[in-house]
């Protein structure tokens, strides 16, 4: 086999695994390990790495950006929650994120995330009902909702990656 091979190859792997614990850990490594497999099927001349599989790949990331997306919003109408607390589970897990990823890189984005979820929903839930148990209610269902979205886009993440890492040229 030859070198350039075997070097795209590693590169391609360490990428891959890359992605799967980026997605892992909050980080958008599903996208990391789709435009992986979209570069290496360049690289392939899209030969072992071919469009319907790309194609696969590129439908398990849609599905799973959708239910990442949905999932708190799901889990804040569960509990009959406001649109201001809707609102704020989006905005939470974007500043929660970003603050998470400050303090403590690579874990605290995931847990700044789920964290600012929470804590936002919570409080727009109580400005708006001025329920302590209703805004709790509301943001522990949030936070269910998001858990179980990580759940699914690793799930995904490993499903790309083992889709992708299937297709390797090794000869």
């Amino acid at each position: 086999m030859e070198s350039t091979v075997m070097i795209a190859n590693i590169a391609f792997i360490l990428a891959i695994l890359a992605g799967v614990i980026m997605t892992i850990i909050g980080l958008p490594g599903n996208l990391v390990i789709l435009l992986t497999g979209l570069l290496y099927g360049y690289y392939d001349h899209f030969d072992k790495m071919d469009y319907a599989i790309l194609v696969i790949v590129l439908g398990i990331f849609i599905i799973a950006e959708i239910i990442e997306f949905v999932a708190g919003v799901v889990g804040a109408k569960k509990e009959k929650a406001s649109k201001r607390a809707m609102f704020a589970t989006f905005i939470g897990t974007i500043v929660g994120g970003i603050w998470g990823t400050a303090i403590l890189p690579v874990l605290g984005s995931l847990l700044g995330a789920l964290c600012g979820a929470f804590i936002a929903t919570a409080v727009a839930e109580y400005s708006k009902t001025k329920d302590l148990d209703q805004a709790k209610r509301v943001g522990k269902s949030v936070l269910k909702g998001q858990i179980i979205a990580i759940i699914i886009k690793s799930t995904a993440a490993v499903s790309m990656a083992i889709l992708l890492l299937y297709q390797l040229n090794w000869h």
